[in-house]
């Protein structure tokens, strides 16, 4: 168990240091469907031609119903309109709506659609707001119900609020 506050710190650089590494190392995995990694919108927006014919996965928003057109963002901001073919989901989507497919690459910027599902515009504000509200209701918690002792660098109970954490001792 870590005790002094150098301990503590130092834990916490090798944390990141590992975190870092990791991030670094997974973004320099190239796709590999024979383990699930299909190429996505970076790859495909890149090179398009070189995917021809291959499964790939990716996500955009509707730009167009009538055909079913999505931009799919890539790179810095950079954009390519992919031409949804959907014969075997029936997969339905409104203009504004977020979709994310599994189906395989053909010429003309054309993907033929093998599993998708679409997410209405609206219920991303609705996500963003209720994890923001949780995360200020555990901060609260913490604030409400624990203290930082400053010798120990440590999160530690506060006594005045047992009874609010059930310790019956």
């Amino acid at each position: 168990m870590l005790s002094t506050p150098g301990q503590r710190v130092a834990g916490i650089i090798v944390l990141v240091v590992c975190l870092g590494g990791l991030l670094i190392w997974f973004g320099s995995l190239a796709p590999n469907p024979a383990v699930g990694a299909y190429p996505g919108s970076d790859e495909l927006g890149t090179n398009y031609d070189a995917y021809l014919d291959e499964r790939v996965v990716v996500g955009g928003t509707v730009i167009e119903t009538e055909p079913l057109t999505i931009a799919v963002e890539y790179g810095d901001g950079e954009i390519i309109e992919l031409q949804l073919v959907d014969e075997s989901t029936q997969l339905e989507a409104t203009q504004g709506d977020h979709v994310t497919l599994y189906g395989t690459v053909k010429p003309n910027q054309t993907v033929v659609v093998e599993h998708a599902y679409a997410v209405p515009g609206e219920q991303y504000l609705y996500m963003y707001l209720v994890s923001f509200c949780g995360g200020l209701w555990v901060l609260a918690r913490l604030i409400r119900t624990w203290g930082f002792e400053w010798d120990t660098w440590a999160l530690v109970p506060d006594d005045e609020n047992t009874v609010t954490r059930g310790d019956d001792a």
